[in-house]
């Protein structure tokens, strides 16, 4: 007796006398049809069941961020890509892509900009590093990369998990850790983010902007050492998680449950 030896001959023992012919495909004709049945009601079942109970929230996952900077001020690539405005500097060097200048701060070399990833809901939003030379600018790093984040998916029938407003501000923040700065910012496809405050202070600017024809919403702090309160608040940038975020950088958005 091999390993296969369950399947198509009626089992190990073969089949009986006086059986009537053709019963092992008749046998497998009738798996191959309750199969072709259950399968769809198992994947239908799994989608109910995962709509009737939403996954549980990412708010306690440990997240972390490095501390290498991926823009050192004053050192141009070789292969840099000189252009004639920002945008189009960021453009090439992004592959070209389109680019939205937000918020240009000549005199540290920065700009904040927004651009799309794949779809008008996620926007992408982060400071690059530039260098004017010239007439003409070439990029040569950036800081803080996030994203707003509707919602992500697992599996196929897992239901997406909608995060807050908050919860997108506090994924913002982390992200601005990546470099020891006084800017804090943020994009939201949420309106109720003119009603941010962390720490009960308010933005120093909310901005709508158009994306694609859909309306998205940047916010910043021009004067908020994010890292100093993530020390001050007791987390360690090396193991945190969004509800450490929001409760300890007290992250309210008007009177919305922050998760």
């Amino acid at each position: 007796m091999d390993e296969r030896g369950y399947a198509g001959n009626g089992g190990i023992e073969g089949p009986r006398r006086g059986a009537a012919p053709h019963r092992g495909p008749r046998n497998v004709l009738t798996v191959a049809a309750v199969a072709i049945v259950a399968i769809p009601v198992l994947v239908l079942g799994g989608c109910v069941y995962s709509c009737a109970f939403v996954p549980s929230s990412p708010l306690d996952q440990p997240m972390s961020v490095s501390m290498v900077l991926d823009a050192h001020p004053g050192e141009v690539p070789a292969n840099a890509e000189w252009r004639d405005t920002i945008a189009e500097a960021d453009s090439a060097a992004e592959g070209g892509q389109d680019v939205l200048v937000v918020e240009d701060y000549p005199d540290s070399g920065e700009a904040l900009v927004v651009q799309p990833s794949g779809s008008p809901k996620c926007p992408a939003i982060r400071m690059d590093k530039y260098v004017y030379e010239e007439g003409r600018y070439a990029v040569t790093g950036f800081w803080g990369a996030s994203q707003a984040q509707p919602g992500k998916r697992t599996s196929p029938i897992e239901p997406l998990y909608d995060y807050t407003t908050a919860e997108v501000a506090a994924n913002s923040l982390s992200s601005c850790l990546s470099m020891d700065s006084h800017v804090a910012f943020g994009v939201s496809m949420d309106p109720s983010v003119h009603d941010l405050t962390i720490g009960g202070v308010s933005p120093t600017w909310v901005r709508e902007i158009d994306l694609d024809g859909e309306a998205c919403y940047v916010w910043c702090y021009e004067d908020m050492d994010v890292r100093a309160m993530f020390y001050a608040a007791g987390m360690d940038a090396s193991d945190f998680t969004l509800r450490e975020v929001i409760d300890g950088l007290d992250i309210r958005v008007g009177d919305e449950a922050p998760y």
